[in-house]
């Protein structure tokens, strides 16, 4: 696991709760005395227990957890990859180029590194498809992260969740969808997977 992932965890948590709370997690999690640096790679078992214990201590579930961290998180991911922000982008473009963030980090002399794959495209001019494929299934962050992108830009999206790991698909897969101003054509065509997400 990637040391950014779990000092931006631990700054998510102290933001959200504590320092106090953050140490109580680490104790709980067994992982009390490690110090994690951006630069280094951990264990994957690591993210796990900490996410485990936070669930215990906070009385949210794991996943919620990991929702929330993934929208906290995605101010200090766009600092890092701001070279690969085009400042005209809007919430939709940015989410469209996010598989050239992978491919930066993954292409790193980083040989103990495997990142998750993720792909994007668009469906048309206002829907891009986002397929995250991953052995760690830490879909949640990814989820959170789409809602973070809306938080930055002040917009409001529509997410489709149409496939999911924890369902037994392959991978996890979101249309969003940028709505369609009142009185303009297109459809409304919704399911029970979809949701709104807006600052």
């Amino acid at each position: 696991m990637h040391g950014i992932i779990l000092k931006t965890l631990r700054d998510f948590v102290v933001d959200t709760y504590d320092e106090e709370t953050w140490l109580e997690i680490q104790r709980e999690a067994d992982v009390d005395e490690k110090v994690y640096v951006p630069v280094t790679v951990y264990p994957d078992g690591d993210v796990y227990e900490l996410v485990r214990a936070a669930g215990s201590l906070t009385g949210e579930s794991p996943r919620t957890i990991l929702s929330e961290y993934g929208r906290w998180v995605v101010p200090a991911l766009l600092e890092t990859y701001d070279l690969h922000i085009d400042e005209e982008w809007d919430a939709l473009e940015l989410l469209a180029n996010i598989q050239r963030f992978h491919t930066s980090l993954r292409t790193r002399d980083l040989t103990e590194l495997t990142t998750p794959r993720v792909k994007t495209e668009w469906l048309d001019e206002s829907r891009v498809r986002i397929t995250y494929d991953s052995d760690r299934q830490l879909c949640d962050i990814a989820r959170g992260a789409i809602q973070g992108v809306a938080d930055h830009f002040d917009e409001t999206l529509l997410v489709e969740e149409t496939t999911c790991m924890f369902e037994g698909d392959d991978a996890c897969r979101f249309v969003v969808e940028r709505p369609v101003a009142e009185g303009a054509s297109g459809t409304e065509a919704s399911t029970e997977r979809r949701t709104e997400v807006t600052r």
